[in-house]
Formats: C-alpha cells, sequence, structure tokens
C-alpha cells in the first residue's frame, strides 16, 4: 500500500512538470499488483536469463557472497563482503589468512558456487563472537555490517532520536512516524491522529449511520 502510494505521488509530481512545460495534463495510474513486481527485478531479469526458478536465499544476495546475516553469540548481524577487496579485509579482520588461498573463494563468482562452504565458514568464525566485537572489527576495516535489531531496539537507538521521525501529534495522541524526507532540514509535521471509529461518517455523508 506505501509503496504504490509512493509510486502516485513521484507520477502525479512528473505530470505536473509535463503539463507546466506543455500545458498537456495525463492521467496517472499504477496498482498494488505493479508496485509488488517492481521490487523483483533482479529476480525475473536472473530467470529470464537462466531459464531456471530462484529458490529461496534468506538474508542472501544471489550475485554476490559472503553477503547474509550470520548469526553470533548474543543476536545476529549482517556482513556484505561483496567484492574481492572487501572480502580481503574480511579475512583480516576475522583473522583467517587461509581464506584467502582458498581457490573456491578467489573471486566472487567462485564464492557465489561455493557459498554453502563460504558460509559455512563465516559462521563457524563468528558464533563464539559479540554483535558488537564483530562490528567494531569490520567497522575498523571498511567492511559494510549492521546488527539486525528487534522493534524496540530501533526505537532505542541513538540515531532513531537524533532524526526526531516519532513526532508528537498536535491534537495530544499518540507520537507517529513522521515522513521520511526533510526539506530545508524541517520534517513536515503531523497535522492529527488517526480518526476514531465512525468519526469521519459525516464527512462521507453517513452521519447517524452505523459505524461499520
Amino acid at each position: 500500500d506505501q509503496g504504490a502510494g509512493m509510486w502516485c505521488v513521484i507520477g502525479i509530481l512528473a505530470a505536473l512538470h509535463a503539463r507546466a512545460a506543455t500545458g498537456v495534463g495525463t492521467v496517472v495510474d499504477t496498482s498494488l499488483y505493479e508496485t509488488a513486481v517492481a521490487w523483483l527485478p533482479a529476480q525475473i531479469a536472473t530467470m529470464n536469463a537462466s531459464g531456471r526458478v530462484p529458490g529461496k536465499i534468506g538474508t542472501e544476495n544471489a550475485g554476490m557472497a559472503p553477503y547474509r546475516a550470520y548469526q553470533a553469540a548474543d543476536g545476529w548481524i549482517v556482513i556484505a563482503a561483496a567484492n574481492n577487496n572487501l572480502f580481503a579485509r574480511l579475512c583480516q579482520a576475522l583473522d583467517r589468512p587461509e581464506w584467502l588461498t582458498d581457490l573456491r573463494f578467489e573471486s566472487n563468482e567462485s564464492r557465489v558456487i561455493n557459498r554453502i562452504a563460504l558460509n559455512q565458514a563465516v559462521a563457524d568464525c563468528v558464533i563464539a563472537r559479540s554483535v558488537d566485537w564483530i562490528q567494531q572489527a569490520l567497522d575498523a576495516v571498511g567492511v559494510p555490517n549492521a546488527p539486525v535489531k528487534s522493534l524496540d531496539q530501533v526505537v532505542a537507538d541513538p540515531q532513531f532520536a537524533a532524526l526526531g521521525i516519532l513526532q508528537p501529534v498536535a491534537d495530544g495522541g499518540r507520537p507517529l512516524i513522521g515522513l521520511p524526507i526533510s526539506f530545508d532540514g524541517n520534517r513536515p509535521p503531523l497535522r492529527t491522529s488517526s480518526p476514531k471509529l465512525g468519526e469521519a461518517n459525516a464527512l462521507l455523508g453517513m452521519a447517524g449511520g452505523d459505524d461499520d
């Protein structure tokens, strides 16, 4: 629903821009189905090119390895060493220089082909370490990574508070997530809470009708 709404907004803005230039309006149309399909470009392109239906790979990336969530001693962390340079840095951070001379792991192509063995090797290495230790070690050598957080951890993260994305509502209702966009550093404020059941009936010409 949110994705289709976003595409509608993009289409409307493009149509307004075109109208300003040409004086001609247009009909903007999308659907939930189109939006869902649009989130699968790589998977569909892979299927068309290979003739095979891609299988389920969880948090992995079909074209890069290692690139997935791994279980640490106290949680999960995503590690994304998507090229030879990053893979070499990963080997350095995890103290596994032997991976660099393993022919199964010499290129991204070979790592993808041998992803099961590679993922097991990385998993065996990180399972005894804490998420914080892994994150600090990978940050130090520039390997992209991110802890997998629960919702309460997301809300408690300092970046969440710094962004001010949880906004108060003018009518005193519960704070809600605001728009993920700012203009000149200012996020558009929320105007009202969600209406109570039946509150908008009169606006729809349904005053006195059933609330359902």
